[in-house]
């Protein structure tokens, strides 16, 4: 959707995303060395490029033309420019996806789809809790409680957990956070 894209474009201009890596992709990223790894929703590249520098190879799935040439300065790092509410097959799979604040319940397919039997998938983002200070506003954009253990409990799941989180802000949110193995 055009209207997606410009917004996205304004966000990534106007109010750049946290450059810190998820410390959720830090404690499993000795398993993704040497892997082709599909992020989706890659944004301005915080974990691609992480990925990247630990000898992946990675490709990108963005909309925003912000963030696409971001993502192309980053060596080792493939952008596509893809809409995610209109994703299309990519003629492979990968050892690896991540996924991290971001939710399209209609990606779920296309995930196991694209993840090679024995390959590792990492799913972070936000649930929707009252308690929550800072999460997304639209419940379309926001897990319910145990979603991702019903969602992906064909994968073996190897290390799950829905915990509050402090933003720089100091505002918290909900978080859960899967890492999984497709049998």
């Amino acid at each position: 959707m055009r209207e997606d894209k410009t917004r996205w474009n304004e966000k990534y201009r106007n109010a750049p995303p946290p450059q810190q890596p998820s410390p959720f992709l830090i404690k499993h990223l000795s398993r993704l060395k040497g892997k082709e790894v599909l992020d989706i929703a890659a944004g301005m590249g915080r974990h691609a490029r992480v990925l990247a520098d630990h000898g992946c190879r990675v490709d990108a799935l963005e909309y925003s033309d912000v963030a696409l040439e971001a993502l192309e300065s980053i060596e080792g790092v493939r952008p596509i420019e893809m809409d995610l509410d209109n994703v299309c097959p990519l003629g492979k799979t990968y050892d690896a996806i991540v996924c991290f604040n971001y939710l399209n319940r209609d990606l779920y397919p296309f995930i196991t789809t694209h993840l090679k039997r024995g390959g590792i998938l990492l799913f972070e983002t936000f649930v929707n809790d009252a308690a929550n200070e800072e999460a997304p506003s639209n419940p379309d954009f926001l897990l319910e409680k145990n979603e991702l253990l019903r969602v992906f409990c064909a994968l073996y799941i190897f290390d799950y957990s829905e915990r509050f989180v402090h933003r720089n802000d100091g505002k918290r949110s909900l978080v859960a956070s899967l890492a999984a193995i497709k049998r």
